[in-house]
Parts: C-alpha cells; sequence; structure tokens
C-alpha cells in the first residue's frame, strides 16, 4: 500500500508541476472524533487540522490528523490523501481519491489504503469507499454514503447523511455485522469560525451496542468548530 500510495503522489506531482496550485490548512475542535458512526477517540474531545494543496486541473493532495484514543498505545491518526475532481455537466461533478491511514507510534499495524469514488450534483453528494485490507486485517470493508445539504438561510444549512458499513471485515473481525450509520444537523459560519451540530445514530444491534470507551457506538451529539486559512 505504501509503494502505491507513493506512485500516486509522484506521478500527480509530475503531471501538476506547471499548474498553479491553491494551499489551505483547517484547524478543528470536536467533542468526539466519530469514523462513520464510531469513536476513533473514545468519547473524548479531537483537535483536528488538515493541509491541502489544490491544483487547476482538479489535482488535489493533502494530510489529515487527529488525536485518537483505542484504551491502548495508539494517540495519533495521520492520514494522507491524493485525488481528481472534475464536471462531468453543468450540474453534475465527481471526485476519485485514494487516502492511506497510518497510525503513528501504535504497536498494532493497523495502517491501511482505501479508494473512493464520489459523485455530486447540486446538493446531492453519492460515496463508495473500498479498502481489500480494512485496518490492515486482511479483510474488505465498503462504504455506501448519501449526503444532502439544504441551504436554511444564507448561512445555515441543514445537512442529512446516511451511510451503510458492509464487508468480510464487518461479520469477520468485529462481528457485529453490517450496519447503517445516519445523523441529521446543521452548520454554518459566524466571526470567521465553521460551527456545526449533528446528532448520529445508527442501525447497530444493541447487543453490539458499546456506550463508553474505546470504540463507542451509541447515538451522540456531535459538536465542532473549525476555522480554514
Amino acid at each position: 500500500m505504501k509503494k502505491i500510495f507513493t506512485g500516486l503522489v509522484a506521478s500527480m506531482a509530475l503531471a501538476t508541476t506547471v499548474q498553479a496550485a491553491e494551499v489551505s490548512g483547517t484547524v478543528s475542535f470536536t467533542n468526539d472524533y466519530r469514523f462513520r458512526g464510531i469513536s476513533q477517540s473514545a468519547g473524548d474531545p479531537a483537535v483536528q487540522g488538515s493541509l491541502d494543496v489544490a491544483f487547476d486541473n482538479g489535482v488535489y493532495a493533502g494530510v489529515w490528523g487527529s488525536n485518537v484514543d483505542f484504551e491502548d498505545d495508539a494517540k495519533l491518526e495521520i492520514d494522507y490523501y491524493v485525488g481528481y475532481g472534475n464536471d462531468i455537466n453543468d450540474g453534475l461533478s465527481y471526485d476519485v481519491s485514494y487516502a492511506f491511514y497510518t497510525y503513528p507510534g501504535y504497536s498494532s499495524d493497523s495502517e491501511y489504503g482505501e479508494l473512493a469514488l464520489a459523485l455530486y450534483y447540486g446538493d446531492l453528494g453519492l460515496t463508495f469507499a473500498y479498502s481489500d485490507d480494512f485496518f490492515n486485517t486482511g479483510e474488505s470493508a465498503q462504504y455506501y454514503s448519501a449526503d444532502y445539504s439544504f441551504g436554511v438561510t444564507e448561512e445555515v444549512s441543514l445537512d442529512l447523511h446516511a451511510g451503510y458499513s458492509t464487508g468480510d471485515y464487518w461479520d469477520g473481525t468485529t462481528d457485529i455485522n453490517d450496519f447503517q450509520d445516519y445523523s441529521i444537523g446543521i452548520s454554518g459560519s459566524a466571526v470567521g469560525l465553521d460551527l456545526s451540530a449533528t446528532y448520529l445514530f445508527n442501525s447497530i444491534e444493541s447487543a453490539d451496542e458499546i456506550d463508553s470507551g474505546a470504540f463507542r457506538n451509541d447515538n451522540t451529539l456531535l459538536l465542532s468548530v473549525s476555522r480554514t486559512f
């Protein structure tokens, strides 16, 4: 996976040497780091940040990081990603990306890669993500999601999300079976900050529900504030 990612970065760097680039960074704070409905910070707050570069031809790359807590020696997650996005017509666009997830200093080798394809039509986004080695377990995992953002006012949006996690990983390593995660929230901007409040819930059976500690997956209210530079 590392060789694949390195090759992609090198190829895109060569393809964009004469392209104008825009660099941006984001710093965020949230009361819980949830990944597809499951906490990566044991239900505790997380500080997150990203650095991105986007080229005029649609190619982009970046790095994203967050503190994590698996109730062992895992403390940090750093993800690297590259992608390409473009318009199909006036209303429809697409995005293809590859992300490589890493956990520096973690005694368990959990690094893995994931390929994602997204389609956007107006305020609707549809995404399919696939990994053949999810969390370096040797088992595959797929994720399907639909997101819709509706502008309530010029500054506030209503955000809806539905996701579906499936694949061998969920029926093998974790044994909680396929499940859906949902959220409904509001987001907006004020005094230069991006703010959101989102309620998360899912279809995980009560026998497999974790309401505290590592990988908690109970219903929760997620609050976040971020600033992009």
